[in-house]
């Protein structure tokens, strides 16, 4: 990649690993974080499987404009040959002003180190039923995460239901800053028979700390007892199938 960067100093490159694992996954595409040409923030993305009528045997590749400025550029959209030094390049859009080569990478990676957080709620009756509560900060991936709760329910789910989300935080050790995909499950632990109410969930997550996603309706008020709501104690948690990492490289 430094090779690459060294030799084509206009240009942005991102490194898909695991790209198998991302069709296997039914990633519809894969995106990067914001650069800069000609000082407007732009992105590129990756459609696997095509954009929308290509059909499946193609690989479809944008840049998107991350700004509201109408501007002119050109820009040459390339896959790099591995086996030999060949820019395979196919339509333009681009221009006059310069951008120093980068780089990044994005890995999916399945079944993370602590992908699966439990969170315990001792003296649950003690947490105010109208606020918003989150566990301690937890790392999976180069992101930190909490759990939210809202005990007697947020948005379309208030008074009706107890609401469970995932919220993305800052990034760790100034890791590259990007939109995360992520399938994770979210669950309320059956303390006597271990039959847990989980809710899936898969797709992209901002780069902005304080997004945030899961359920509203996650499981009824009046379920807020046993088997679930055991000696004041209550346990919420997270497990993650995958999740991407963007790095520099």
């Amino acid at each position: 990649m430094e090779a690459l960067k060294e030799k084509y100093k206009t240009s942005h490159f991102i490194k898909i690993d695991n790209f198998s694992l991302i069709i296997t996954k039914g990633i519809r595409r894969v995106q990067s974080s914001i650069f800069y040409v000609g000082g407007h923030k732009w992105k590129l993305m990756v459609f696997p499987n095509g954009y929308k009528g290509c059909g499946d045997d193609h690989v479809s590749i944008h840049i998107v404009k991350q700004d509201s400025v109408t501007v002119w550029l050109e820009v040459e959209l390339c896959i790099v040959n591995q086996l030999k030094p060949v820019w395979e390049s196919k339509g333009f859009l681009g221009v006059e002003h310069a951008l120093s080569g980068t780089a990044e990478c994005f890995s999916l990676i399945e079944k993370p180190l602590n992908h699966k957080v439990t969170w315990m709620m001792t003296m649950f009756s003690s947490f105010g039923p109208e606020k918003a509560h989150h566990s301690n900060e937890f790392v999976v991936g180069n992101r930190k995460w909490r759990i939210q709760v809202h005990p007697r329910g947020f948005k379309e789910g208030r008074g009706k239901s107890f609401s469970v989300y995932l919220v993305g935080n800052g990034f760790i050790n100034n890791a590259l800053k990007a939109n995360t995909i992520a399938k994770f499950k979210l669950r309320v632990l059956d303390q006597v028979n271990r039959n847990h109410i989980e809710k899936p969930y898969m797709g992209w997550l901002g780069e902005e700390p304080g997004v945030s996603h899961g359920f509203s309706d996650f499981m009824p008020l009046e379920k807020l007892d046993e088997p679930y709501l055991v000696n004041d104690k209550f346990y919420v948690g997270v497990e993650f199938e995958f999740i991407s990492v963007t790095n520099t490289c």
